[in-house]
């Protein structure tokens, strides 16, 4: 994080108990408010605040605009927050302060309390934040809390640091923003409602936002979700069949993958057995974005068979798509890619991961192109790739990788696109399974399985309620720890909790089958045992 050299001399209103300071982001530059233009009034449901000159440059400087508040009381410690703004430039955020706090410890999405270094600690909803919401504890051990009930899923940011300058030196500041769809920028900005709250329990809190995204959101439980194939509630068993690589080091050939799959389906019901096949169309991540089966795993003819057998068995086959990135440098590239760019609101290009693919020790992917699924050519793109490939093979479900990945984009909606794209897919084929990497509240509005690893990213218990995970390619295979075709390379074979809502899940390299065979065996049990 960085902080300016000065004191911005921000004016500081309490309410409750809670001392509160404002300000504007605009596209170029940031504003507070002028004390001597701005009003507090009280209101029956709590009190008004007027403010109808901006300033800049830590109060040196002043501007026409207008900043206005509504604060409700909802209890004793509670606050709502409606806030709304004039300024002289497109408006990009408005931030909340809360100011002359004691030493904070922010809360973990599993409730644990973490420490606020010496640079203050940031946090950024939709990714690594899955839900707008964030909690701390005093050092008395009360709970201070903000939500924020948006029904859009738009960027929300939250810090906390010791203060440096001014008459607060020595004290914390929480800071919580709001930022506007880039689509949508304006010089006039009402952002979604603040709830802070004090000493509440924290299940509660956040039981409150998942019913606010409940009823605005259209987030569905698990037993009433409509984009869930019967056949998926029967599943067990989740087999992650690793292909190739991106150097081209094969894992598994079709035939290979084939041969896994009469071995499980001879120890359980092939219905209930999931078939993951990241990096099947080749070269992982480099072939991203023309997807066809690949000569040296087996070709046409030899997917072909694959998928004809474990549609035979019963098996499930789910290849593994790229969402929103693609090899700039292949050939078809022009027809999708220029206009499709990931980008952040003020336009930079946006670069995901940069995995050091070639061992260079560089990190230098550049041929790796970030496209928003929300731009027409792109998502047209990927739909006509799949739909064409399900004719042609018959499987019956579908993953797209990175699509936690989140820009705010200022031409395309990310997260709408991913629901256009899962509307196209599974038109005419109810029967068809559409799942992702990773969630956050938005994206579980659109995909009801994710793929999460059970000890690189944290889950609380209330995705539950909401969809499934299965175990994530960096989660390795059981003979040598091996992470096939993930970066990593090597990670401890740890299985998944063997609770909701995980999906029992192993994984197959070369020699899995071979060398692992007690691994598997437990695997299977632990999955009928369900």
């Amino acid at each position: 994080m960085q902080f300016y050299s000065f004191d911005l001399n921000d004016p500081i209103f309490e309410f409750l108990g809670w001392k509160l300071s404002f300000q504007i982001i605009t596209l170029e530059n940031i504003y507070g408010l002028d004390p001597i233009y701005t009003t507090v009034s009280p209101t029956a449901e709590g009190w008004g605040l007027v403010c109808t000159r901006l300033s800049w440059a830590g109060q040196q400087e002043y501007v026409a605009g207008g900043f206005y508040a509504t604060i409700q009381r909802e209890g004793d410690n509670r606050l709502r927050l409606s806030l709304s703004v004039e300024a002289p430039h497109p408006v990009r955020a408005i931030k909340v302060l809360l100011r002359d706090l004691p030493a904070v410890r922010p809360l973990d999405m599993l409730d644990q309390p973490r420490e606020v270094p010496h640079g203050g600690l940031l946090d950024k909803y939709p990714n690594p934040l899955r839900l707008p919401l964030w909690m701390a504890q005093t050092p008395d051990g009360v709970t201070l809390g903000l939500r924020s009930e948006d029904a859009e899923a738009r960027p929300r940011r939250f810090a906390a640091y010791q203060e440096r300058m001014g008459s607060l030196a020595g004290t914390y500041t929480i800071e919580a923003l709001f930022e506007q769809d880039a689509r949508l920028f304006d010089t006039i900005l009402a952002c979604p409602d603040w709830v802070l709250d004090s000493g509440m329990d924290p299940q509660t809190f956040r039981d409150e936002q998942l019913a606010f995204n409940e009823a605005h959101m259209g987030l569905q439980r698990w037993e009433q979700r409509d984009d869930v194939p019967a056949w998926t509630r029967d599943l067990k068993l989740c087999l992650t069949l690793h292909g190739m690589h991106w150097s081209g080091y094969v894992f598994n050939t079709y035939a290979d993958m084939l041969d896994v799959l009469r071995y499980v389906t001879e120890r359980m019901d092939a219905r209930q057995v999931l078939a993951y096949l990241p990096g099947w169309e080749g070269r992982y991540y480099w072939q991203y974005g023309d997807f066809r089966p690949d000569p040296r795993l087996g070709g046409a003819d030899g997917f072909k068979q694959l998928c004809d057998e474990a549609r035979r068995m019963g098996v499930h086959v789910m290849p593994m798509f790229g969402g929103n990135c693609v090899n700039a440098w292949a050939s078809n590239f022009h027809s999708f890619g220029p206009s499709s760019y990931m980008k952040s609101a003020t336009r930079n290009v946006f670069h995901g991961n940069q995995p050091d693919w070639d061992l260079s020790r560089a990190q230098d992917t550049g041929w790796q192109a970030w496209l928003n699924p929300g731009a027409p050519a792109w998502q047209t793109e990927l739909v006509r790739q799949i739909t064409r490939l399900i004719e042609v093979y018959g499987f019956d479900a579908v993953f797209l990788d990175t699509v936690e990945v989140y820009t705010n984009d200022p031409d395309f909606n990310i997260l709408q696109g991913y629901a256009q794209m899962v509307e196209r897919l599974r038109a005419d084929r109810p029967d068809l399974l559409v799942t992702a990497e990773d969630w956050y509240d938005g994206l579980l509005n659109v995909f009801p399985i994710f793929q999460q690893s059970g000890n690189w990213r944290q889950v609380p218990d209330w995705v539950g309620r909401y969809a499934r995970l299965f175990g994530h390619i960096c989660d390795s295979e059981p003979s040598r720890g091996s992470t096939g075709v993930f970066e990593w390379g090597y990670n401890p074979y740890q299985p998944l909790p063997h609770r909701e809502p995980y999906l029992t899940t192993i994984a197959f390299t070369d020699g899995t089958l071979a060398n692992a065979k007690p691994e598997i065996d437990a695997a299977i049990a632990r999955a009928l045992a369900r």
